[in-house]
């Protein structure tokens, strides 16, 4: 039940809502109204070799935390089983959880609420399907996204971001991979059945497992450059929005869920980079598709002449659809008026290919 931080790791003892004092059970609960209960977060570290000052040293350069939720006395975290049906969450004493090396404590705030109530609630929450011990997930469902949760319905708020971060870095990742690879292969699958000669056969549906020993199916021509393309413009935009997307919950309303507002974030920039690599992707492969037209017709003599002049003549326009394509301003349709000056461009990048081409192929055979 983990989570790994960035190694820059968590403030230091006195930062907001820490507590200076980080002895295990040392912590005496403030003595409020009637009716009033502290939130806090107990933060442990991973017994990795059974040496008190070893774990404690080698748990902190790995980054790597357990958590549960303080409050009325009793503390609640989650994690893995494998029984069906059952719910992942439990609780313990404050602080004295065994199967790790107590941290620190987080105080968060307060909640107008008895006991009874907060439990309750609490259960309410453990027996839905979301926490069951099967669902658990060390990237994406670990225990700090159960006391995160907890946070949110208690009081309206987030834990601090460095407890989780890594663990959420990784899984933004992971999740824009399940995007790109989703969003390729239906652009990919579309692009081949539209482009695929009248003699191929159909391309079979997009999830379809081929049969063992069945020949692939010939992609047409410009597939490959189609699925570079989509690939380098995808991670591009991308790249240029994550740090927008990572701090997109760090001013939020007051009542605004920061992870709400983070992951509507990420939606949009997913969105902005699927349509943009598919744009990007549908002009690189018509330009590919003249490039293959027009190499069939050199002379064998000059091929190696022509490939490396269409790759210098090729990249700078490359490169300038990619822009197009982030800066969403790249128009695919090969009848606009864009599409117009990039056939020109591109049938000046190949006169150029086919002059090196017939240059080479004239030093190899002067008399001609």
């Amino acid at each position: 039940c983990l989570a790994f931080v960035a190694a820059r790791g968590p403030p230091g003892p006195h930062a907001m809502g820490a507590e200076a004092s980080h002895r295990a059970g040392d912590y005496q609960d403030p003595v409020l109204p009637p009716g009033k209960l502290e939130v806090r977060i107990s933060v442990y570290k991973l017994e990795l070799t059974g040496f008190g000052l070893l774990d404690h040293i080698g748990a902190g350069l790995a980054g790597a935390y357990h958590t549960g939720l303080v409050v009325a006395g009793e503390e609640w975290a989650y994690g893995f089983h494998d029984v069906p049906g059952k719910s992942g969450v439990y609780c313990s004493k404050p602080e004295m959880n065994p199967d790790y090396i107590f941290y620190q404590r987080v105080i968060l705030g307060q909640v107008q609420s008895t006991p009874a109530e907060i439990s309750q609630k609490i259960r309410k929450i453990a027996f839905t399907d979301k926490w069951a011990g099967v669902a658990y997930d060390l990237i994406e469902r670990n225990c700090n996204h159960f006391v995160s949760d907890l946070c949110w319905q208690l009081l309206g708020k987030r834990p601090p971001s460095w407890i989780n971060g890594t663990a959420e870095g990784i899984a933004l990742k992971r999740r824009r991979m399940r995007c790109q690879e989703t969003v390729l292969a239906g652009a990919l699958s579309a692009y081949c059945a539209e482009h695929a000669s009248p003699s191929a056969p159909a391309p079979p549906p997009q999830n379809a497992k081929r049969n063992s020993g069945e020949p692939e199916a010939p992609s047409p021509p410009g597939a490959k450059a189609f699925k570079d393309a989509f690939t380098s413009t995808f991670e591009m935009r991308w790249s240029r929005g994550e740090k927008a997307v990572r701090t997109a919950g760090e001013h939020c309303p007051e009542g605004e869920d920061p992870q709400v507002a983070r992951r509507r974030a990420e939606q949009a920039l997913l969105v902005a980079a699927g349509s943009a690599a598919s744009s990007a992707a549908r002009v690189v492969a018509a330009a590919a598709r003249m490039a293959a037209d027009a190499r069939r017709v050199q002379p064998a003599a000059g091929l190696e002449a022509w490939d490396a002049q269409w790759v210098r003549e090729s990249s700078s326009l490359l490169k300038a659809w990619r822009e197009q394509a982030c800066s969403d301003t790249l128009d695919a349709d090969p009848e606009s008026a864009q599409g117009v000056e990039r056939t020109a461009q591109v049938c000046a990048a190949l006169a150029a290919a086919g002059d090196a081409a017939l240059r080479e192929a004239e030093r190899d055979f002067p008399f001609r």
